[in-house]
């Protein structure tokens, strides 16, 4: 998946390939900032045009991380998620919310198998 998913991040804008260590996965730095902002919207302290204010990276990270880390479930929640269209100032939908927090579940089974 790693030369797949330095593919997909290059072809939505070649700089998001600075997020992969030098085994061509998400570095774990990039996922604990996805993990941080994932928080903080599951809790209300930012809405998604917040965080693409601050961060536009998220949304294309969060999506690499469904496509190359994933669950099928994730996936499926991913595609009923409103959080990417727009990222408005509208607050969470309970799809949105179910999608960040299997992201989130997620990526903390990711970081305990990397050992972080």
């Amino acid at each position: 998946m790693s030369d797949d998913l330095a593919d997909y991040l290059d072809a939505i804008d070649s700089h998001l390939v600075g997020y992969l260590d030098r085994d061509r996965q998400i570095s774990t730095a990039a996922v604990l900032h996805v993990q941080c902002y994932g928080v903080a919207l599951v809790q209300g302290l930012v809405v998604p045009e917040h965080v693409h204010e601050d961060w536009p990276d998220f949304f294309p990270l969060v999506t690499a991380f469904a496509l190359a880390y994933g669950s099928p479930r994730l996936g499926r929640l991913g595609r009923r998620s409103a959080i990417f269209e727009g990222g408005g100032d509208e607050p969470l939908t309970e799809p949105d919310r179910a999608f960040l927090v299997t992201l989130l579940v997620e990526i903390q089974n990711l970081l305990r198998l990397r050992g972080s």
